[in-house]
């Protein structure tokens, strides 16, 4: 009797023992599989476009933050001296939508402004070439340039984020600043939830919004300006491009 009641318990362990098994495997699988889903997803690829701050120190912050920190692909093309004011010099119209055909960004963060409170160049053959910055139609072109270059770059399903001029200290430059400022909120407001305005014109001012060359970072009074009260010092760069990472990755989450 001993003998043949042996092999029952036998069975009976070894299939519990796989009941278990399969258990345990089916409960493993399911634990893994957002994990394997997680990690097999393609990193987000986001293009940085701009002028002297995106091409300086700013875009180097920002590019570091988004790659090092975040794990995004990041591609960033910055010239110097250009904007939306001057095609004949450089056309962002072209060159963004080129840019965006080789590189396929998920989301699109771009800077002017600062070369663009100026005369808006309409071609050598136009009538008038030029529109001055105070005449009546400025505001109007600079809008419509401003839209073109959003629907080349950044379709309504694509994340756009604007980053607007901060506080500068030549006087005529601030004025200008704050109209351009408020052209690019106008604009970004009737293009949908995925682009978005990022405001620093309070980053970098004292609490009345005027213009200081140091602000408090960290407990400590830090010099975040260049010498030409337009330009950000590198601790300037950094601590606005640690401002402005975390919009950019809650636009892409």
């Amino acid at each position: 009797m001993k003998s043949s009641s042996t092999p029952v318990m036998t069975c009976r362990a070894m299939t519990r023992r796989r009941w278990l098994a399969a258990s345990a495997a089916a409960s493993l699988a399911a634990y893994l599989a957002p994990l394997r889903s997680l990690a097999g997803s393609a990193p987000a690829r986001v293009l940085l476009l701009g002028d002297s701050m995106i091409a300086g120190a700013l875009g180097l912050y920002l590019e570091r933050n988004l790659r090092d920190q975040h794990q995004y692909v990041v591609h960033r093309h910055g010239k110097s001296s250009t904007g939306l004011a001057r095609p004949d010099f450089y056309n962002w119209e072209t060159q963004g939508r080129a840019q965006v055909e080789e590189f396929r960004p998920d989301a699109v963060v771009t800077m002017f402004g600062g070369n663009d409170g100026q005369g808006l160049h309409m071609g050598r053959k136009a009538e008038p070439q030029w529109i001055r910055w105070n005449e009546p139609q400025w505001e109007e072109e600079y809008s419509r340039r401003m839209r073109a270059f959003c629907d080349a770059v950044a379709p309504p399903e694509r994340a756009l984020l604007w980053i607007g001029m901060p506080v500068v200290r030549p006087k005529k430059m601030h004025d200008r600043m704050q109209v351009i400022n408020r052209i690019y909120q106008e604009v970004l407001a009737g293009r949908g939830p995925k682009a978005r305005f990022l405001e620093t014109w309070s980053v970098l001012a004292n609490p009345a919004g005027e213009y200081v060359d140091r602000i408090a970072i960290s407990g400590k009074r830090t010099l975040v300006r260049a010498g030409d009260g337009v330009h950000l010092t590198r601790r300037g760069a950094r601590h606005l491009a640690d401002h402005l990472t975390p919009q950019i990755v809650g636009s892409l989450a």
